[in-house]
């Protein structure tokens, strides 16, 4: 009994072998995608905490224009050029706006695609392991 049981030992060595051969060259592109992945969303993430701090410096710049605007009685020249710097710092911080709203990756957004991944390929791992011991 022995005889029969050591041939079956020896296909899942070589099934394991096989699967850990896989394993070695899908696992290092695998991380080094997820690497760039991260890599981008840091980048967007310093390109969104820079946009926060310009935007609340043109808010604070808008306010102070506002202040400038009601407590002075100027002259129409006056007047004239801080509402067109007003109506500047306005559209400014509109599309500050637009770009923190538009391009802005959330962990939700990500979370999905990242578990269905790993269930997947959790699947298709078991699913190669069966198949290639059936096979074997």
């Amino acid at each position: 009994m022995e005889s029969s049981e050591q041939p079956t030992l020896e296909n899942m060595a070589g099934q394991s072998e096989q699967a850990a051969t896989d394993f070695d060259t899908e696992f290092p592109a695998a991380l080094t995608e997820a690497e760039n992945t991260l890599q981008q969303i840091r980048d967007r993430y310093l390109e969104i905490k820079t946009a926060q701090t310009e935007k609340a410096q043109l808010e604070k710049k808008l306010a102070d224009v506002q202040t400038d605007m009601s407590a002075k009685a100027q002259t129409e020249q006056d007047l004239a050029a801080l509402q067109t710097e007003l109506d500047q710092i306005q559209d400014q911080i509109q599309t500050l706006g637009m770009t923190l709203e538009s391009q802005l990756w959330k962990w939700h957004d990500l979370k999905e695609p990242f578990w269905q991944f790993i269930r997947y390929f959790g699947l298709g791992f078991a699913a190669a392991v069966v198949i290639h011991k059936f096979a074997g």
